[in-house]
């Protein structure tokens, strides 16, 4: 079961292990990325950054699909970037809630939040997710923020 789904592309970090996790009932945290998927480094790293007690995954954008269907556990889905969310969501993934906490920038993007840069096909791509299939897209960094829309 999908308890939350969030865009991040600094994975596991400070804000996920203080205020996201310890907000949220899951056991397991499931980390969408090919790059770390490959990696055996970054999967240890990744590992070390998140407290015992949960379990963790990491896959590419349509096997992570595919588990999540599957998995009895209560998942927080990590999502490298905007592209892997997109991947998953031409997969079929619907979640109700994703809530982007961190886009890298890159030239023609603009800043939606200190975090959050997004080019103008990302925009079109995300609203058209919201509106046509009826889910939340909104900007926060930590669960307390403030909720904001595209």
């Amino acid at each position: 079961m999908i308890v939350l789904t969030r865009v991040d592309n600094r994975l596991i970090h400070g804000q996920i292990v203080q205020s996201w996790l310890p907000s949220l009932d899951v056991s397991e945290v499931l980390i969408v990325s090919p790059i770390a998927q490959k990696k055996e480094f970054i999967k240890k790293m990744l590992r070390l950054a998140l407290p015992s007690g949960y379990k963790l995954t990491i896959l590419a954008a349509k096997e992570a699909k595919k588990y999540s269907d599957e998995s009895k556990e209560k998942l927080f889905i990590i999502i490298e970037d905007i592209a892997n969310l997109f991947e998953m969501f031409k997969e079929g993934f619907c979640p109700k809630i994703v809530i982007l906490g961190n886009t890298q920038f890159t030239e023609g993007k603009k800043q939606y939040s200190q975090g959050v840069f997004l080019d103008d096909n990302e925009v079109k791509e995300l609203k058209k997710m919201e509106t046509e299939n009826n889910i939340s897209i909104e900007i926060r960094s930590l669960p307390s923020s403030i909720v904001t829309k595209l």
